[in-house]
């Protein structure tokens, strides 16, 4: 079953939010990458040169990331990702769109790989599953809740939400807006 948190960032919470997976020791790649491409450590290091809107953060420490070439479009040739199979979290930064406005983002994960509770040994390390849990920890302890409820906000974005210097919204073509809860 995937486990996803939504959430809406500003760069200084993207900061922080790296800052706590530094410790994981996970590694940073694009959605698509070209074959040779090594990850890079997700650090704060790092979090100052993301320029694409998605990444997957993989725990290589706990098992091997499968890669699968793309056979068509334009990115033919390129490698991707296999989620389910890999020990990765699939990232989407929440940016801004074109109207100034922060759209949100996700972290997900495809933690349990077979719906069958007596099944032992199929499906991901256990320490992946406490990787997202001391996320979801970190949300729970220092982000804002969302009205309507489903959404983190982190605490620079709720900030300027509460000061009305900035507007959130769901990704999508018709994303509601999102406000802070109390």
């Amino acid at each position: 079953m995937a486990a996803t948190l939504r959430y809406f960032m500003l760069p200084e919470d993207e900061r922080a939010l790296f800052r706590l997976i530094a410790r994981h020791r996970l590694v940073l790649y694009p959605e698509v990458f070209a074959p040779g491409t090594a990850g890079v450590p997700a650090d704060e290091a790092a979090q100052a040169g993301l320029d694409r809107d998605g990444y997957y953060l993989a725990a290589e420490h706990l098992g091997p990331v499968v890669v699968r070439p793309l056979g068509r479009g334009r990115d033919k040739g390129m490698l991707e990702i296999a989620e389910v199979p890999s020990p990765v979290f699939h990232f989407e930064r929440s940016v801004r769109n074109g109207g100034g406005e922060l759209v949100g983002g996700r972290l997900w994960a495809e933690l349990d790989v077979t719906d069958d509770p007596d099944s032992r040994g199929i499906g991901k390390p256990l320490a992946l599953k406490r990787i997202f849990e001391d996320i979801h920890q970190f949300f729970r302890k220092s982000w804002r809740r969302s009205d309507p409820k489903g959404w983190w906000i982190g605490p620079a974005a709720g900030a300027e939400v509460k000061g009305g210097h900035l507007v959130l919204r769901e990704p999508g073509h018709n994303g509601r807006a999102i406000g802070v809860w109390r």
